[in-house]
């Protein structure tokens, strides 16, 4: 069964050399853009009595709860976040989560 949509062999390649870039801290990090579902803007989660030191809490994105993971406290970054933090939703098998991230920067394509 097919969905209707073609995707080439080589826009199927581009696509697995693409990395959303963003910054925590003075670091750069890069997770590929097949891996993102969408960045929204920090809003504080619902905590979770129990959970790691790392979660904030979860969210709800569309009647999706979603577990948000602060990257900075999971990395040991020193500092403050900034207000304008951001939300990377991503998708790892069956598991959907939010990772807090100071900064996106970018989408850079890898030669």
């Amino acid at each position: 069964p097919t969905t209707g949509t073609t995707v080439s062999m080589d826009a199927a390649i581009d696509e697995g050399r693409r990395l959303v870039v963003f910054s925590l801290g003075d670091e750069e990090y890069g997770v590929p853009i097949t891996l993102v579902q969408e960045i929204i803007r920090h809003t504080a989660p619902r905590s979770i009595p129990g959970s790691a030191p790392d979660v904030e809490g979860v969210i709800n994105l569309r009647g999706r709860i979603i577990p948000v993971v602060d990257l900075r406290r999971r990395f040991g970054v020193v500092g403050e976040r900034p207000a304008e933090a951001k939300i990377v939703i991503v998708s790892l098998d069956r598991l959907t989560v939010g990772v807090v991230v100071d900064e996106v920067r970018e989408v850079l394509t890898l030669p």
